[in-house]
């Protein structure tokens, strides 16, 4: 009922939503809330048709996506990069885009609190292939955002 109506009024405009996610595990840093995996899936789940930007890699969702109907509940969502220097290791790059498809990845950077340099350059020795990296630098939030 919350977001009903900004829920409306983003996908008469074909517009996403972003929201912050955290993940229930590891450890507690200043900013970590409590939008765990499983209210973002009831998120998606209420408002099926809306594209749902998840930052922080959706608090560790993509995993749970190897189920079929969570897979199926979160079609629509998207995951953003942010946060990965603090939470996990590079590896979450390769693995998150066979998990879910590089074109649901959406580069997020938490400047100006990372070195945009350095950051990048650990994405792109991460061993992605090159259409990979194209889409989560840039290419999929154009198409998201209808730029």
């Amino acid at each position: 009922r919350i977001m009903a109506a900004t829920a409306e009024v983003l996908q008469h405009h074909g517009l996403p939503l972003l929201t912050h996610a955290s993940e229930p595990m590891g450890h507690s840093y200043a900013g970590k809330g409590q939008t765990f995996p499983w209210k973002l899936v009831k998120l998606a789940e209420n408002f099926s048709d809306l594209k749902i930007v998840l930052a922080h890699w959706g608090g560790g969702l993509p995993f749970f996506e190897l189920m079929p109907e969570i897979r199926e509940t979160c079609r629509n969502v998207y995951y953003d990069t942010a946060a990965s220097t603090y939470l996990y290791s590079f590896d979450i790059f390769p693995v998150a885009a066979r998990l879910v498809g590089a074109e649901r990845i959406l580069w997020g950077t938490d400047y100006p609190l990372l070195s945009q340099a350095k950051f990048l350059g650990r994405v792109r020795a991460a061993g992605l292939a090159d259409d990979e990296l194209a889409a989560i630098l840039g290419g999929n939030a154009q198409r998201l955002l209808h730029l």
